[in-house]
């Protein structure tokens, strides 16, 4: 059998260990999960009891234009159904916006290091992924703009930025969506935007509504706890949102997501609350960490890097000690963050965790020299 080219360059997602495998594997009764950037708080009650109301059509086919949910997110925020494009997850839209836009030799450019998505993107339409390293962890939007060329099709901002946590201003991205043409298309991917304190928060999608080169990406799957059901949404232009319907797989949001999706969306005041929930728990741990000399970058997101540099051991084996102590995090090697470890944000209980199971590796062995 022969496959495409692309596939000898691309490796599959590596998500983070389940609890599960992992209380298996190490005899743990009791782990932690701060990998996967996950809230830790459950689903809000009504949208539980969605699900369930939806539980006896599931013989049913969904409805394939998520009408309702296209609707209600339109009503949101000032636009028309034409303008939303729903997916499985926002992992899908990039891939689907990836669809539209890429032949083999185009160009996309986006900061280094961000979403691991965007180079997977690249590879699989053979296009080249033009990277931008980050200045102090941030995005650096004068670089990215100068490094557009004639063969550049998409722009992509993530902003909080993953793995960083960082946020660029909405006056700065607001430059380069001035300066860059408008034959190409700028992707403002905000999956962390919910999270966010600042007070410019919002102002990408008044950018959005101005720009038809813009597309604004959010998520059900953070702040509303909903991945494990897949579901996020992308406003843009009636002509993209048209392109990306043309590619996309029939009934790709399930029943159970829009219902899901549908009444969270009626909750803004719990969403507002689950902020503040993360905004303190975020400072809390960062707090600490300062106490034990330990430094973070500074983040707005519901996760943060972790310096680890001065554990005197390889990086993988810093994550590996705390994963076989319970506390799971996400190696920064991996992500283009050698030295650092990715830490979400937990509830003040697995936070603490944490710290103790990091505690212990910053502890001298017994018995070693003085």
């Amino acid at each position: 059998m022969k496959f495409i080219p692309a596939l000898s360059h691309m490796v599959p997602y590596e998500p983070g260990r389940p609890l599960e495998l992992v209380m298996r594997e190490f005899g743990l009764e009791h782990v932690v999960k701060l990998a996967s950037n996950e809230f830790p708080l459950p689903p809000f009650e009504e949208v539980k009891q969605a699900v369930v109301a939806a539980l006896d059509d599931l013989n049913r086919y969904p409805d394939g234009h998520s009408t309702d949910l296209r609707a209600a997110l339109a009503a949101q925020y000032g636009r028309t159904p034409e303008q939303v494009a729903v997916g499985s997850g926002s992992c899908e839209l990039l891939m689907l916006l990836g669809d539209v836009l890429l032949e083999k030799g185009d160009e996309v450019v986006f900061a280094d290091p961000s979403f691991v998505v965007y180079n997977d993107i690249c590879l699989r339409h053979e296009a080249k992924a033009v990277t931008v390293p980050l200045v102090d962890h941030t995005h650096d939007l004068e670089a990215m703009t100068a490094a557009v060329t004639p063969r550049t099709k998409m722009v992509i901002v993530c902003n909080p930025n993953n793995p960083t946590g960082t946020y660029v201003p909405a006056a700065e991205v607001a430059r380069l969506v001035e300066r860059v043409p408008g034959d190409v298309l700028v992707v403002i991917d905000e999956a962390y935007n919910e999270f966010v304190t600042a007070v410019d928060s919002q102002e990408a999608l008044e950018l959005q509504a101005a720009h038809h080169n813009v597309i604004v990406l959010r998520t059900f799957s953070k702040i509303y706890g909903l991945c494990g059901l897949r579901v996020g949404y992308g406003l843009c232009s009636p002509e993209l949102r048209g392109a990306l319907d043309k590619v996309r797989q029939p009934f790709n949001v399930n029943r159970l997501a829009q219902a899901a999706a549908l009444e969270a969306l009626k909750h803004g005041d719990q969403v507002a609350e689950r902020r503040r929930f993360n905004a303190e728990l975020r400072t809390y741990l960062v707090a600490e960490l300062a106490a034990a000399g330990r430094a973070t970058v500074p983040s707005e997101a519901n996760f943060m890097l972790v310096d680890t540099h001065d554990l005197c051991r390889p990086q993988d084996e810093v994550c590996g000690a705390l994963l076989a102590l319970g506390a799971i995090v996400r190696d920064g090697n991996a992500l283009g963050c050698p030295g650092w470890a990715r830490v979400s944000v937990g509830t003040r209980e697995e936070v603490d965790f944490f710290l103790e199971k990091l505690a212990s590796l910053e502890a001298p062995d017994e018995g070693g020299s003085s």
